[in-house]
């Protein structure tokens, strides 16, 4: 039987992650017919945070993916686990309202944080290390942009400070007019994270099935009946759809769109980090991000495409890859450039900046993650929040901010 959820080639080429030696997650073949509190399709971040979350509240879970666990999107994701969002506090207030987009922001600090926490007390080694974020002035937000978001971020309290040209250039030697630096942010790698929280749901009693995917869906006001392409059939009292950018039959898509990025990560060169390692991104389109590893490489990511065919994506990959490293080299001349790895992915943007999270309008019991956008870590821990509170009877203050329009 056909799957419900779509199929893509999500990425190419050999990540920096996937280098990484690391422990496995202990999968099965799905043979036989089950009856479980919660299943989970996708068996990336934002699954693993998601059973990890249901786990903790005493959940019966199961996970599901045609891939093995860690190998779809989430081994292309740099990882800057950055509480900013892709649209600047100034523009999404004007879209949503200051009390509302101060809500998202703080939101997303918070998600950070609680992530910290997770990571801390479940003892997961992800090389996860707390960042200060540098975000610099472009053709986006100039100089004076910057002040105005300056002046926001701290009104609602967040942790920020306001660099000028010469403050820049002493810190870190970058020639832009002005830089935000900001607190709260964090780095860890994405493959380890995701094993080590399934590893932590799968200690609570979670399984975890690969390959399997769903055929059928029939939710109702009590339960959601479900058939594998195989012909295995579940029960659920919820159904929790977190497969990234290979969206599933029934979940809205309207105001999100998959787009194409490039990613390159240099030698190690841990004397040529700069500063204290910040995360560096910048307010243009197209925009870079900049990060280093525990073993001083530099993952440089960006020039981002507006569209997500695979063929025309993987054919730009060589020339994506050189125009990265000369914008590094106008950047921070002193690193070096190679590309010991080079890779494409594809990845997703929505018209606000935002995911959209929680129950799917016209499916009782049905939820999804669409955790589009380039803080897809953090959006995966608000989700995992929002919707483990709501399967286990509460309710979350933030979900309505999130929530697919009925």
């Amino acid at each position: 039987m056909e799957s419900i959820t779509e199929r893509r080639d999500l990425r190419t080429g050999m990540t920096v992650w996937e280098a990484t030696p690391s422990a496995q997650v202990a999968t099965e073949p799905l043979v036989r017919a089950m009856k479980v509190d919660v299943v989970i399709v996708g068996a990336g971040i934002s699954g693993a945070l998601m059973a990890a979350a249901a786990t903790a509240r005493g959940m019966s879970t199961i996970v599901i993916d045609r891939r093995p666990p860690g190998h779809g999107s989430t081994a292309a994701s740099t990882a800057l686990l950055l509480h900013e969002l892709d649209t600047p506090l100034i523009e999404l207030a004007e879209m949503l309202g200051l009390d509302r987009a101060a809500r998202v922001w703080l939101r997303s600090l918070r998600a950070v944080q609680d992530l910290a926490s997770l990571i801390r007390q479940a003892g997961i080694g992800c090389d996860f290390r707390p960042r200060r974020s540098l975000y610099l002035s472009g053709n986006r937000l100039g100089a004076a942009g910057m002040a105005k978001e300056h002046r926001l971020r701290r009104s609602i309290g967040l942790p920020t400070s306001l660099l000028d040209h010469r403050q820049l250039q002493g810190m870190i030697g970058i020639d832009r007019d002005a830089a935000l630096l900001s607190e709260g942010s964090a780095e860890a790698d994405p493959r380890l994270l995701t094993i080590g929280l399934l590893q932590r749901a799968m200690a609570r009693g979670c399984r975890v099935f690969s390959p399997a995917e769903l055929a059928a869906v029939a939710p109702s006001s009590r339960s959601v009946e479900m058939v594998t392409s195989d012909g295995v059939e579940l029960a659920a009292g919820a159904l929790v759809f977190a497969t990234g950018y290979e969206l599933a039959d029934g979940v809205p898509s309207a105001g999100h769109r998959r787009t194409s990025t490039f990613v390159l990560a240099t030698p190690p060169q841990p004397g040529a980090i700069w500063s204290q390692g910040e995360l560096i991104w910048e307010a243009s389109d197209p925009y870079l991000y900049i990060r280093s590893t525990t073993d001083g490489r530099v993952i440089v990511g960006g020039e981002d495409e507006d569209f997500s065919d695979d063929t025309k994506r993987d054919a730009l990959l060589p020339s994506k890859i050189r125009a990265l490293q000369e914008k590094i080299a106008m950047l921070l001349p002193r690193l070096d450039i190679q590309a010991d790895f080079a890779w494409s992915g594809t990845f997703g943007e929505s018209d606000r900046g935002l995911p959209s999270i929680g129950a799917i309008p016209g499916m009782p019991n049905c939820h999804a993650v669409l955790g589009y956008g380039g803080n897809g870590i953090t959006f995966a821990m608000m989700a995992a929040q929002i919707i483990a509170g709501e399967l286990s009877g509460g309710r979350d203050s933030d979900a309505e901010l999130f929530a697919f329009a009925g």
